[in-house]
């Protein structure tokens, strides 16, 4: 969880915002991609597919409002239409830029479109949760009607949270690699910290003679350089906080 740490003073003009911005996307050196789990409150980041291949990814930050202060920036932010926007364009942009390079790596078209955000918040209003969608066109191969998942993910992609992918309603896990830390309802997870060098997991519509396999071992993988582009979406993190520092400061 990121805490929110607000300035004494408020913030002069939309240029020293934007400053401020900069500043703090550049100052991010880990990159820390999350997203929504089952429970919608646990930095992760799930990946789920439908049957045509396209793929919706979620990203979910959260972040500590225990005073007062944060949680009124917090509700600001939630009332801010511009800065959502800006959010939801600065996810996307992230994520087609991951796309772009699948694309040449495959062979395949890829896209991405329909940016979404929510936030709300749990534990008594004492964590705020963003919540960024993206619809990921073209992530699977199809091959009847088997769907194979491979890049963006195989080229050294590493998350250090939960990273979950599942398949479409009634599909089951065929095969993956590298081994998950757990795999259940057509669905396999990593823990952070994974590397998923070579990745690759196929799902197929399960039969009623079909059950899940239970996992051999853990998941926690040695650290890679990461996937040209995943890097970069650390810089929401960072920038969530601008933007709830402005939305705090108009």
């Amino acid at each position: 969880m990121t805490r929110l740490i607000l300035p004494t003073s408020r913030i002069a003009s939309t240029a020293t915002a934007v400053a401020l911005a900069t500043l703090v996307l550049m100052a991010v050196i880990a990159p820390t991609v999350a997203a929504t789990t089952q429970a919608g409150e646990q930095p992760s980041f799930v990946v789920t597919l439908d049957e045509g291949g396209d793929a919706e990814f979620a990203l979910t930050l959260t972040y500590d409002l225990t005073t007062d202060n944060e949680q009124a920036a917090f509700e600001e932010l939630r009332t801010n239409e511009t800065a959502q926007q800006e959010l939801r364009d600065r996810f996307r942009n992230r994520i087609a830029g991951v796309a772009a390079d699948a694309q040449n790596a495959t062979g395949r078209e890829m896209s991405v479109e329909n940016p979404r955000i929510e936030l709300s918040t749990t534990n008594g209003g004492e964590t705020g949760i963003v919540v960024l969608r993206v619809t990921y066109v073209g992530l699977a191969a199809t091959d009847g009607d088997a769907l194979v998942v491979t890049e963006p993910f195989a080229s050294g992609f590493q998350s250090d949270r939960l990273f979950v992918v599942r398949g479409p309603d009634g599909y089951t896990v065929e095969g993956v690699t590298p081994q998950p830390t757990a795999t259940s309802d057509g669905a396999v997870q990593y823990a952070a910290g994974t590397s998923l060098d070579g990745f690759q997991v196929t799902f197929t519509p399960a039969t009623p003679t079909e059950t899940e396999v239970p996992p051999e071992g853990g998941g926690d993988g040695a650290t890679s350089t990461g996937q040209p582009g995943f890097g970069t979406v650390a810089g929401l993190l960072a920038f969530v906080l601008v933007a709830l520092v402005a939305a705090r400061s108009s």
